[in-house]
């Protein structure tokens, strides 16, 4: 009982102030009250007064089994389908059993999953209407910036090594900044930009922003990132073939692993000394006009899935 009663603990714990919403084992917010499903509820519900219990998959996977007041949604921001890992082992199947609704990465047809990847919190605003989107999309796919510098790299860690390959295939190339932990060689995302990644971003024309392991559906904030900072993707992950049909393959370089990756070299370079073919480059929609209706879509999904469970 003693070693049950352990294993059931949150690692991670917040609630809003009100005590309606709850996060347990999540790197979420410092004020809960910010937490992107939070601010969606609070704005498409104004009048819910049912409790809602947020998990992720950071604590032990026998937490989520406890009785809780309220609904359960289960959100991974990680990739819990990639095989023979413990986050697949623990939460491969979103914990469906246990919980009123899961978000994730993949493509399942369950009635309490929902497929709404990371990304789409980082890139839309909870509040924005069919409008707000489209004209985010397009804001997106026509922004240019002035760019002063040559490439940068932003990451904590690289267990698998997908950022250390691509990084090792241009650094003879271009000038990287790792501004990350990861091998940090500058500190101006913090000491001249105040950690505003995306300010600090659009001053650089390569952003190596490859994922950290490769499952397909697997795609994260980061291509997106790029996209919104004016930023040629160099891009590594999800069978690089991430979100068909709504990425736009030829604004983007994908890395080959264990392959030949002479093609991609040469025209990193022209990119570099051409400033007119540079700008045709990046002048490239970079989201397919089906992005608009995807996302439109996603938005009122996951409201009727609230809706169902708030009820």
């Amino acid at each position: 009982m003693m070693i049950e009663f352990f294993f059931r603990k949150a690692k991670i714990s917040g609630s809003t102030d009100d005590k309606l919403y709850y996060e347990y084992n999540q790197w979420g917010a410092d004020s809960l009250e910010s937490n992107w499903y939070v601010r969606f509820l609070r704005y498409h519900f104004p009048q819910n007064t049912k409790r809602v219990n947020f998990f992720g998959p950071l604590g032990n996977p026998f937490f989520i089994r406890n009785n809780f007041d309220g609904c359960k949604v289960f959100i991974t921001n990680e990739d819990v389908e990639h095989k023979f890992t413990k986050l697949n082992l623990y939460f491969g199947d979103y914990c469906l059993k246990h919980v009123d609704l899961a978000l994730g990465f993949g493509v399942h047809k369950e009635d309490k999953y929902l497929r709404f990847p990371y990304w789409l919190t980082t890139t839309f605003a909870p509040e924005m209407n069919e409008d707000d989107i489209v004209r985010r999309i397009r804001q997106i796919n026509t922004c240019i910036y002035k760019k002063t510098a040559d490439c940068v790299l932003i990451n904590k860690h690289d267990k698998k090594g997908t950022r250390e390959m691509v990084y090792n295939g241009i650094k003879d190339i271009l000038d990287v900044k790792l501004a990350g932990k990861w091998h940090n060689n500058t500190t101006a995302l913090w000491d001249e930009f105040n950690n505003d990644k995306e300010a600090y971003l659009k001053t650089f024309k390569f952003n190596i922003c490859a994922e950290n392991d490769n499952t397909e559906h697997y795609v994260t904030e980061k291509i997106f990132d790029a996209f919104i900072a004016g930023c040629i993707p160099l891009y590594y992950g999800s069978n690089n073939n991430p979100e068909p049909g709504l990425i736009n393959k030829d604004a983007v370089i994908f890395w080959k692993k264990d392959s030949d990756n002479a093609a991609n070299r040469e025209l990193i370079r022209r990119l570099k000394v051409d400033e007119n073919y540079y700008n045709e480059f990046i002048s490239q929609p970079k989201l397919l006009p089906y992005a608009e209706k995807y996302v439109i879509e996603r938005f009122a999904a996951l409201k009727a899935k609230f809706a169902e469970i708030l009820e």
